[in-house]
């Protein structure tokens, strides 16, 4: 039996414009200025791009990330260490296409690995369709008020060590504050945009509040809410947003974290999406 999909089609492609942005780069600088040039830019912009992911790494804990920032000081610094000798017949360039050949197969091997076991993946698009799931009726429209949906009875330090493990398995980005922990989901695409700070402040943002007391509130962006095929019940689709987190919790404090990521598995979502 097909699954039945609530959100639309994710047409998002950020996630392959920005990665493949230094294509147009190199070209242009290579155009205008020649091929050394145009190598030190792609260098350059390689150890930027894995400073980009050494960040998202130290915000998540997410190893598939620290893999990526590998990769792109490696080949950040092998065009930039052997761009004099590119193109020629001198051992160095031999050296350097030995490497160049084996890097590609090595790290290509991995984050094919990474990105089909959806270890890569941000888990914003499977959230959305599990609140989806059980919310039948129609709606008469958005309202950017939080919701207070319910309760857990666990100590911060679980909540906290719940909060780690979405960050991990990039379920959601964490805000942690004296008084609350805050898991905003994101979908595939939208992570630059969010981490770097250019979406705006995160309280805007679809996020799941736990305070101190364990009381749990959500807030739908209206952005996220319109990603449905149809509008939906809104106080019943906060509900459901939050229940969702309330049963991802209680499997991960009985040891049963694998659960959430094989429920979010289930859906067969694209790797990319």
């Amino acid at each position: 039996m097909a699954l039945v999909r609530k959100l639309k089609p994710d047409r998002n492609i950020a996630g392959v414009i920005i990665p493949f942005s230094i294509v147009p780069i190199f070209g242009l600088a290579t155009l205008f200025f020649g091929l050394p040039i145009g190598l030190i830019t792609l260098g350059i912009w390689m150890f930027v791009y894995s400073l980009f992911y050494l960040y998202v790494f130290i915000r998540t804990r997410n190893i598939a990330q620290l893999v990526v920032c590998v990769e792109g000081i490696f080949f950040g610094f092998m065009f930039l260490v052997f761009e004099p000798n590119f193109g020629t017949n001198s051992v160095e360039s031999q050296e350097f296409r030995a490497a160049y050949i084996s890097g590609v197969i090595f790290f290509g091997l991995i984050l094919i690995s990474l990105v089909l076991t959806r270890r890569f993946k941000w888990r914003g698009r499977e959230i959305f369709e599990l609140a989806g799931e059980s919310v039948d009726e129609a709606g008469n429209g958005y309202t950017s008020r939080p919701r207070p949906v319910g309760k857990v009875e666990y100590s911060l330090q679980q909540m906290h060590s719940f909060s780690h493990f979405c960050a991990r398995h990039l379920i959601a980005l964490t805000y942690v504050t004296s008084k609350n922990i805050t898991l905003v989901p994101i979908k595939m695409g939208e992570e630059f945009g969010r981490i770097l700070g250019l979406s705006g402040d995160y309280r805007d943002a679809t996020w799941v509040n736990f305070d101190v007391n364990g009381e749990v509130s959500v807030h739908i962006s209206q952005k996220d809410y319109l990603d449905y095929r149809e509008p939906l019940a809104f106080d019943q689709l906060c509900t459901s947003l939050g229940q969702v987190f309330i049963d991802f919790i209680e499997l991960y404090n009985k040891g049963e974290g694998v659960r959430v990521i094989d429920r979010m598995d289930d859906l067969k979502l694209s790797f990319l999406s």
